[in-house]
């Protein structure tokens, strides 16, 4: 096995972190149900913002819409962050664009790839995924607490499940060559820590993002529109423009971008 395909560790992550917060304190497990209900457990416990924990395989992966999330021992790079105060946005619903931001431009500038952005919640290499996301909100005594950010990133693996083959892709698989795992998360928390810290969408977002300008369905009241991806607005959420020129905002719940995954 080779230096890359090493399993992770704290000493090994933060030897070259060049962070402030994010991974300061971080857990290495060789395996869990989910890297989220890890990050859950410790934040009701009073962990701190930036803990980090990763995994080298999950059991109970899942993202969006109660999706599985594929975590197979192979070469993935599964973690999840908790964040307090200061690093939440004023608006929550930008954590997920903002984390798919930081990961978007990790990859290009340090491996490189010509990653682009999915929304709400995937990054993708040409028509294929290389990385998924999904935050989660904590409450307590009826209050927001803080939120988890699991990121699963396809580094190293070499081949996927045949429901997946078509859809999913890896960093080894585009540039031809193993890359390092700890790299990789290093870079992603390098540039997410800046965009937490200003909370506010840059318009580099919509340059990367590949949902513009296709064709998106969404439900509403028991009815289904279809429109054209124009825009992504202050809150996060998609800027549809409709058949009769209107433009509505949608949220991340029920839509469906069409034409990226071969659908």
């Amino acid at each position: 096995m080779d230096m890359e395909e090493s399993p992770l560790s704290s000493e090994l992550v933060q030897s070259g972190l060049t962070t402030h917060t994010l991974g300061q304190k971080i857990i290495c497990l060789p395996v869990t149900g989910s890297t989220n209900d890890e990050i859950k457990k410790l934040a009701e416990s009073g962990a701190p913002d930036g803990t980090v924990v990763t995994a080298e395989k999950q059991t109970n992966g899942r993202g969006r819409l109660g999706r599985v999330w594929n975590s197979p021992p192979d070469g993935g790079l599964y973690f999840t962050i908790l964040l307090r105060q200061p690093h939440l946005p004023k608006k929550l619903t930008n954590v997920t664009l903002l984390a798919g931001l930081a990961v978007c431009t990790a990859l290009r500038e340090s491996f490189p790839v010509d990653a682009r952005i999915k929304w709400p919640n995937d990054v993708v290499v040409g028509s294929r995924k290389v990385c998924g996301m999904l935050a989660e909100t904590g409450f307590a005594n009826g209050s927001f607490q803080w939120v988890s950010v699991g990121i699963g990133v396809n580094v190293n693996n070499r081949i996927f499940p045949q429901e997946l083959s078509r859809r999913a892709t890896s960093l080894l698989l585009e540039t031809g060559k193993p890359c390092s795992r700890c790299a990789v998360l290093q870079s992603i928390l390098a540039h997410l820590e800046p965009l937490l810290g200003n909370g506010i969408l840059p318009k580099t977002y919509t340059e990367l993002c590949v949902s513009l300008g296709r064709q998106v369905r969404f439900s509403r009241c028991h009815q289904n529109f279809c429109g054209t991806a124009c825009g992504i607005s202050a809150d996060g959420e998609l800027l549809v423009r409709l058949s009769d020129g209107q433009e509505t905002a949608v949220g991340s719940g029920e839509v469906t971008v069409q034409g990226i995954y071969g659908d």
